[in-house]
């Protein structure tokens, strides 16, 4: 193993970690306000939006990231291309519009469904007794919720939305295929020339390694901070 092409490759990485990181964070935030928004519609039965729910989240947790990505990378211009043949414009440009938003999109849409059964359960694991006693001395049900219900089941979901988080740090990697140059892209493109594709994957597991346990650490410092709300939490 070449260890001064491993250091040579290091700092080269670097600005390759702003897509890996700006695709992590905004499919979290994408994916976990999409999430949050089924798991209260969901367990609010809301008629027949919640079954529809129901068959998405089913859905989306049972198909391969990686085919989502796919789909949402060739889909997507597709229809973009077919808009603007229809309207007359350059329908080169939608076949050359491709980024690093259609592997955010992709992301957000798998996360969403994994991030609605956390928050689903942590809901459901404040005692029901406590919103009924909000709404008795006159809060609203938006005043119980924030007062009273988010701040105990956040406690309940952070160690799992730190696990999610994590996962797509990791599957990030995926981007790839989509043609944005993250971390794995552009360690391909680095050994490409001397095909050195053992130090590139070390390389790759290092830089990863780091993300990951900086971010568990992170998430764990949360949790720890916000526990003065697991008072009242009821556990099952």
């Amino acid at each position: 193993m070449d260890v001064g092409f491993i250091l040579e490759m290091l700092p080269a990485l670097l600005p390759a970690v702003k897509n890996t990181l700006l695709i992590t964070f905004a499919s979290a935030a994408l994916g976990w306000a999409a999430g949050f928004a089924i798991a209260l519609a969901r367990a609010h039965r809301v008629r027949g939006l919640s079954q529809a729910l129901s068959v998405y989240v089913s859905f989306l947790r049972s198909v391969p990231l990686v085919i989502i990505m796919f789909f949402i990378y060739y889909a997507i211009p597709t229809f973009i291309a077919f808009y603007r043949y229809e309207h007359g414009l350059d329908v080169a440009v939608a076949a050359g519009n491709r980024n690093v938003i259609y592997p955010i999109i992709a992301m957000s849409l798998s996360e969403s469904a994994f991030a609605s059964e956390v928050f689903r359960s942590s809901l459901s694991a404040v005692s029901h007794d406590q919103m009924e006693a909000a709404r008795s001395v006159g809060m609203t049900a938006v005043q119980a919720y924030r007062r009273i219900v988010l701040p105990q089941a956040i406690v309940v979901a952070i160690p799992n939305l730190g696990g999610l988080f994590v996962g797509l740090v990791k599957s990030s990697t995926l981007a790839y295929y989509a043609s944005v140059v993250e971390i794995t892209g552009m360690a391909y493109t680095l050994a490409s020339p001397s095909y050195q594709f053992l130090e590139a994957f070390f390389v790759i597991a290092l830089l990863y390694e780091a993300l990951s346990f900086g971010f568990s650490r992170l998430f764990l410092a949360i949790e720890r901070n916000v526990g003065k709300y697991r008072r009242g939490i009821v556990l099952k």
